[in-house]
């Protein structure tokens, strides 16, 4: 079972000691670095990925904050230690990750990913995650997952249609 606990004084050494598979360098940024970045950013929120009592990832998310907007929320880091990838762990801290975004009032969650990062590509994908079309000055896609109701879906189900 995989939770989502804050990083914090007992743990975010052991966070920033993860290291990526072998050939991952370069698709995502250290660990180290999101932790030292959250010390100035306060409305970030990391979160160590256990699988049961084992650390086995990181996650960082926000809300917009330029404008704020507290309905927009980034997965702006997700990284899964590489001898533990592969074993679905970074899906379940997507979809945990979500769900306390949406319990925070977001109605959007968007997350990016470098072009050449199949992986991410794939998991965000079958999460739900849909290209927005936009790319952003480093050259990472954008994609969006909505959480927000689709009135016509609604309608539609009650019309027996789906």
């Amino acid at each position: 079972m995989i939770t989502l606990r804050p990083v914090d004084r007992e743990n975010w050494v052991a966070c920033s000691r993860l290291s990526l598979g072998e050939g991952q360098e370069g698709l995502v940024a250290s660990n180290l670095a999101t932790i030292a970045q959250s010390r100035f950013e306060p409305h970030f929120h990391l979160r160590a990925i256990y699988h049961e009592d084992s650390l086995v990832g990181m996650l960082a998310y926000c809300h917009e904050d330029d404008p704020e907007d507290l309905e927009l929320y980034w997965i702006f880091r997700l990284m899964v230690d590489g001898v533990c990838q592969g074993k679905g762990y970074g899906s379940a801290a997507v979809k945990a990750a979500v769900d306390e975004m949406e319990g925070l009032g977001a109605t959007r969650v968007r997350t990016m990913h470098k072009p050449e990062n199949a992986v991410a590509s794939s998991l965000y994908g079958k999460l739900g995650f849909e290209r927005t079309g936009e790319v952003l000055d480093d050259g990472d896609i954008v994609l969006e997952l909505n959480l927000a109701p689709d009135p016509d879906r609604e309608m539609r189900k009650g019309k027996g249609g789906a």
